[in-house]
């Protein structure tokens, strides 16, 4: 048997193909802190959870560069405000808790269709039964889908208005929530059903939309569900 020459191997790189050009040493810098402020105990677990989602199937189709991660990250939330690195570490760990719904919302936002697809057959439900709180079945179902198509156009408008800021004439912003500005640090859900529920009260109190349950039956249901952590 022939001896290995050790001296002449080439070191293996290791790529991520998923978006066909990032490579490991790329997604996981060496630096012990990011330009928006994170120290490295949060990158870490952030770059984990990453990782961690590379080679499952649903989320293979949507996973982009870690350092793309963090630009969205910087620009949907105002890192400044952490001012200790309890608070920093905090904000991680809630952000790696829903990165399933991050990946999602920015791959909405980048006008993936099959992400809007994703995000409307597991929201809608949960945010038409939200309605009910308010609303019957049927109504519920049908609110619970406008108001993501007007997430969706709101966030088409939004990356539209970033591209071509000088030639966009969009109306001024009523509330309606955009994905570019979903940080993480609250699930997805949660997100866009606040704003729902609000939009909905509103309806009700204009006398738009009848409400058709009492007070007291609302109280029941609200403790029985539950949107956010």
């Amino acid at each position: 048997m022939h001896g290995v020459d050790t001296t002449k191997i080439k070191t293996l790189e290791l790529e991520v193909n998923i978006d066909g050009n990032s490579n490991l040493p790329s997604a996981f810098p060496a630096n012990d802190s990011s330009p928006i402020g994170l120290g490295r105990k949060e990158l870490d677990l952030l770059r984990m959870k990453w990782f961690s989602l590379l080679g499952e199937g649903t989320w293979r189709h949507f996973s982009m560069p870690f350092d793309e991660m963090l630009e969205h990250i910087e620009d949907s939330f105002d890192l400044e405000i952490l001012h200790t690195d309890e608070l920093r570490l905090a904000a991680a760990t809630r952000i790696a808790e829903n990165f399933e719904d991050l990946i999602l919302a920015i791959a909405c936002a980048k006008g993936d269709l099959a992400a809007w697809s994703l995000l409307e057959r597991d929201l809608t439900p949960l945010l038409a039964r939200m309605c009910e709180l308010r609303v019957d079945e049927t109504d519920a179902l049908l609110h619970a889908s406008r108001f993501l198509s007007a997430v969706r156009t709101r966030t088409r408008d939004e990356e539209l208005l970033e591209v071509f800021p000088a030639d966009a004439d969009f109306s001024e912003n009523d509330g309606m929530p955009c994905l570019q500005d979903y940080t993480g640090l609250h699930p997805l859900r949660s997100f866009l059903g606040g704003p729902l529920f609000a939009t909905l009260q509103d309806l009700i109190r204009d006398g738009l939309v009848a409400a058709t349950r009492s007070g007291a039956e609302r109280d029941r249901s609200a403790r029985c569900l539950r949107l956010a952590d």
